[in-house]
This record gives C-alpha cells, structure tokens and sequence, in this order.
C-alpha cells in the first residue's frame, strides 16, 4: 500500500515542479517577446528571436532524444533546467544594471531553447521509470496537455505578434 502511494506523490510532486518550471519559461519568452516588440517594433528583429528560439531545438533535438535513453535522466533534467535558470538570473542582472543588448536576448532565447530541447525528451522518458505500467497513459496525458498548453500558447502568442508587427 505504501509504494502504491510513493509513486502516486512522486508523480505529483515530478509533474508539479515540471509545470511550475514550464510557466516561468513561459512567462520569459513572453516578457523577451514583449520587450523586443514594445522597444524596437520591428518584425525583423521578432523574427531574429523566433529564428535563435527554434534553431537550436531543431538542430538538438534529434540527439537529445538519445542522450534521455543513454544518460541519466534525472541528471539531464537537473542540468539542462539549471542552464535555462542561470542564463535567465544572468539576464535579468545585466538587464537591472541597465545593459539591455538586444543580441543578450537573442543569445538568452538560443541558450534557453537548448536546454528545453535536452529537457523535453529526458522528461519524457523519466516518467516510465516511477509511473506503473497501468498507469503510465494517464501520466503521459496529462504531462503532455500540460507541455502542449505552454509550448502551443507561446508559438501562437509569438506568430500573432510578429504577423500584427510584420504586416
């Protein structure tokens, strides 16, 4: 009956902490949005963020799908998680000392980018390791309804800001 438990709160607590984390990247990527649009209301240069956002995933994707299955799961979810932290910290110091670059915000979205593209795939196949086999549909939805609403929200956030910009 324990273990029954065990797994129960580990799950909500892993999904929990993957959601919270979810929305404050969320809430980045739409303050470097924003502050892009509001400060140089240039679609080329929204563009330029949306282009340092996808290419890095587009390009690490394919590996890091690997790197969940050969490495250590949880390792790669700590560190990539840590990396969007520490550019993200980094970048609101450098932006309160008044140094406000827009290449700091491209380079902040492709280094943030990259750790979501190592994140995904690891979170994704760390969930089987404490989820029992019954259960692991259910688990599955629901942390895939929860990335599909951040992830879907800001691409969509993204291309009605930069087709209002652009045209």
């Amino acid at each position: 009956m324990n273990k029954k438990l065990d797994w129960k709160k580990n799950v909500i607590l892993f999904l929990t902490s993957q959601t919270i984390s979810l929305f404050g990247s969320s809430l980045v990527q739409y303050a470097i949005m924003w502050y892009i649009t509001l400060n140089t209301k240039s679609g080329i240069m929204l563009t330029i963020s949306i282009i340092c956002g996808f290419l890095p995933t587009f390009f690490l994707s394919p590996f890091a799908g690997v790197w969940a299955d050969r490495y250590n799961r949880k390792m790669l979810i700590v560190l990539s998680d840590s990396m969007i932290a520490f550019v993200t910290l980094v970048l609101a110091i450098l932006f309160f000392m008044g140094y406000e670059a827009m290449w700091l915000l491209f380079f902040a979205s492709a280094v943030r980018a990259l750790g979501g593209s190592i994140q995904t795939p690891a979170v994704n196949a760390f969930i089987p390791q404490f989820v029992p086999e019954d259960k692991l549909l259910r688990v599955n939805a629901v942390n895939g309804t929860v990335q599909s609403f951040y992830h879907g929200g800001i691409t969509n956030v993204k291309r009605c800001a930069a087709y209002f910009f652009i045209y």
